[in-house]
């Protein structure tokens, strides 16, 4: 079958081919997806420079964290399901066929296309068990969202408006900050020029935002914790801006400063054994996560759809993942595996 795979550590461009490889083996707890989309994410980019990661590999590895397609193997419930889920180990998505554990397989949503499903289906489980169970956003609050016009980032925007809040949009450039607007967001805030506090501070008369979502990290972090207001919560969500992928050190004293609450946020559905927890992974079960989908069903019914920036090819990976490095994206790319 065919995949993207990351052949040497580099930039994507250079390293990521369309190669045949076997058919993955199925085990026990998963099925086997022929799979007619898949997305992404930032996260491929750090895979194939053998930065920090999640979860890191040693090259050849195929690529690919979330699908959407049909089940061909597993237990009998599911063959033949039209589904969207999350890979094993968040990777080999980018192939004919991937394997999906039972914990992070969702059946589609009818009302979306298979493009859609897959660009809906890891940014709008992150935003909502962030806002919701995390955060527990409610009606009338202020939501900061920095990195407003990615794909999990509009996610938010959406989600967030749909929930009662304001959101202010931070974003690189107008063409992004006008994306946000058409979402909802009240303001957009030009993250290569604009002021964050003063913007922030001005459009909440001096408060700050309830709740302040950080998909960037890196040096602008301290910065966006000036924005939260007393009492607020801060979710650090993505790390794209940091070279160390988010492990670099934070004085906590600004935390004790600002009193607001660091709420911590990640998208992994299965019960964590005690070798995950010594490594600190503690991660919410599959109980939630067809809960989450559940509730976001409800939403798309409503007419909230999720932001697909381009539908590329195999082939087009690893240029892609390029162009997701330098920021020239918007909202999901998604690869049609057989295009």
């Amino acid at each position: 079958m065919r995949a993207a795979q990351v052949t040497e550590h580099g930039e994507p461009g250079a390293v990521v081919r369309t190669v045949d490889v076997p058919e993955p083996e199925l085990p026990d707890g998963s099925v086997l997806v022929r799979v007619s989309t898949a997305s992404l994410n930032f996260g491929d980019v750090a895979r194939a420079r053998g930065g920090v990661a999640t979860v890191l590999a040693q090259p050849p590895f195929t690529l690919g964290m979330d699908v959407c397609g049909i089940v061909e193997a597993g237990p009998e419930e599911w063959l033949g399901q039209r589904v969207v889920g999350i890979t094993n180990m968040a990777m080999g998505g980018l192939a004919e066929k991937a394997v999906v554990p039972l914990s992070g397989l969702f059946a589609a949503p009818e009302v979306l296309s298979d493009v859609e499903a897959t660009a809906f289906l890891l940014p709008f489980h992150v935003a909502h068990l962030a806002l919701h169970r995390r955060a527990h956003l409610q009606p009338g609050e202020t939501v900061l969202v920095l990195g407003a016009a990615s794909a999990v980032g509009t996610a938010f925007v959406q989600l967030a408006v749909a929930a009662g809040a304001t959101v202010l949009a931070a974003a690189g450039g107008p063409d992004k900050g006008k994306l946000c607007l058409e979402l909802g967001a009240a303001t957009a805030i030009d993250s290569h020029g604009d002021d964050l506090f003063a913007t922030v501070m001005a459009h909440t008369g001096g408060r700050g935002a309830e709740v302040v979502v950080d998909l960037v990290g890196g040096d602008a972090t301290e910065s966006a914790w000036t924005c939260v207001a007393a009492e607020g919560r801060y979710l650090p969500v993505g790390f794209n801006d940091d070279a160390s992928g988010g492990f670099t050190g934070r004085p906590l004293r600004k935390v004790s400063m600002g009193n607001f609450s660091v709420v911590g946020v990640l998208l992994a559905y299965a019960e964590p054994n005690e070798l995950m927890k010594q490594f600190g992974l503690n991660m919410l079960g599959a109980a939630v996560g067809q809960q989450v989908h559940a509730d976001l069903l409800a939403v798309l019914a409503k007419g909230v759809r999720p932001v697909v920036g381009r539908v590329i090819g195999l082939d087009e990976v690893g240029a892609a993942l390029d162009d997701h490095a330098a920021r020239r994206t918007s909202g999901r790319t998604v690869v049609e595996v057989s295009r």
